[in-house]
């Protein structure tokens, strides 16, 4: 009986030291401004400040479709993962 809860605690403990899931929105493009590094979208939303380390494609453009990936909080996007334009 004994065992039964350690194994069973320890699956608990390993399932919340698991890395969570990456967010990800696809949207169309509103704007790009690459000196301050923020992207709109059509829908109004922002991501202020793009992380430098993150490669944005050359050919980011309004109207053009992209996904972003990063991982967020109950107080918004917490990092940003990866910028990619959709075909």
């Amino acid at each position: 009986m004994a065992l039964r809860g350690f194994v069973l605690g320890a699956a608990f403990l390993a399932a919340g030291l698991l890395p969570a899931a990456a967010d990800s929105v696809t949207s169309t493009v509103g704007s790009w401004n690459p000196t301050t590094r923020t992207l709109v979208l059509s829908d109004r939303t922002q991501y202020v400040r793009v992380p430098d380390t993150i490669d944005v494609p050359a050919d980011l453009a309004p109207g053009k479709t992209v996904k972003i990936t990063f991982d967020s909080s109950e107080n918004g996007v917490d990092t940003i993962f990866g910028v990619e334009v959709q075909p």
